[in-house]
């Protein structure tokens, strides 16, 4: 068992993974919600409909985790913690993006312009405060 190098955990974070993103509620429990996101020059975005739980979560508490493992051996896993900003800059390109890493070309740019024409989605940036990880042992 070891940490993932910061090599590892940049391609391990480039790939696409649902991931389970913690936000804190009103009463300090925590809410869990499976979320595609985009690992970006060094930070996770995630887009979200702005009137989501996690969105209202983060307005009144940014600090979130974001937590991305594999389901199978060899089994590996990185959790993000960090901070949360709600923004709408960025929106469409990220969207895109995301929907193409995890849809591929054609269904993502089909999937993608679906998803904006709601024109209710915002992005949360999640920026790092401190990467926990682990791999199993290859052997």
């Amino acid at each position: 068992m070891a940490n993932l190098t910061p090599q590892e955990i940049d391609a391990f974070l480039s790939q696409p993974r649902t991931a389970q993103l913690v936000t804190l509620r009103a009463s300090g429990t925590p809410h869990v919600a499976p979320v595609w996101f985009l690992w970006d020059n060094g930070r996770a975005l995630v887009m979200a409909d702005a009137g989501a739980i996690k969105v209202r979560n983060i307005r009144r508490n940014p600090a979130v985790a974001l937590c991305v493992c594999t389901p199978d051996h060899p089994y590996e896993f990185v959790t993000i913690e960090g901070r949360a900003d709600i923004t709408s800059d960025g929106l469409e390109d990220m969207v895109r993006r995301t929907c193409i890493l995890y849809e591929a070309p054609e269904r993502g740019a089909e999937f993608a312009a679906e998803l904006l024409a709601d024109e209710r989605l915002t992005l949360i940036t999640i920026s790092v405060d401190r990467f926990m990880s682990w791999k199993e042992d290859e052997g």
